[in-house]
């Protein structure tokens, strides 16, 4: 009996000490702020209680206790949810603008405006998506945002349902008669296409 009863104690205490450390595993959301700290914990930045959602002004982190704790979005560099992650960038446009108009998105600390862009790709050219509701509806558009490495902005890749922006593409890839070829001739008709030959022909 007694041993038995060494056991049950061992295997309940191993079982309860185990339960946090299951739980992270299986929460696969996080949070990284400007300091380089990880926190780890299920991520809301969109706020669905009203009739159109809209992003939260403070990033909300529940830990794996259920203590909920908001962050300044200034405050935080990128975060991973459901999967998905998405990374901080100070656009220098207002978001009317950015969203109607604009083709090209300047990164500017000092005069921008903070976005978290949902990164599709990364590589030499990088393909990210901006997310974004119209008034009175429910389900979000998004556009398809364009980066080169060594550059300090972004260009706008599509046009909603008419596909991609050619004119703004063949000018951004000047320097890449291949892409700007194909682009022109319609053989490439998604930004997933123009993204993959890019890195997969052009090196430098």
């Amino acid at each position: 009996m007694k041993i038995n009863i060494i056991f049950f104690t061992f295997t309940t205490a191993l079982l309860l000490s185990a339960q946090p450390i299951l739980f992270s595993q299986e929460t696969l959301d996080c949070l990284v702020l400007n300091s380089g700290d990880t926190l780890n914990g299920n991520v809301k930045h969109i706020d669905q209680s009203g009739v159109n959602p809209k992003f939260y002004k403070k990033i909300r982190l529940a830990d794996i206790y259920g203590k909920l704790k908001k962050h300044k979005r200034s405050d935080v560099s990128a975060f991973r949810m459901n999967n998905d992650i998405y990374e901080g960038f100070w656009l220098s446009q207002s978001s009317l603008k950015i969203i109607f108009s604009n083709h090209k998105y300047d990164i500017d600390q000092q005069n921008g405006e903070k976005y978290f862009l949902k990164a599709i790709s990364k590589g030499k050219l990088s393909h990210y998506e901006l997310e974004w509701w119209e008034q009175g509806e429910s389900s979000s558009l998004w556009m398809d945002l364009l980066k080169k490495e060594e550059d300090s902005f972004f260009i706008r890749a599509t046009q909603g349902l008419l596909g991609l922006k050619r004119k703004v593409l063949i000018n951004y890839f000047s320097s890449c008669p291949d892409l700007k070829e194909q682009i022109q001739e319609g053989q490439l008709r998604k930004v997933r296409e123009v993204v993959e030959f890019y890195n997969s022909n052009y090196f430098y």
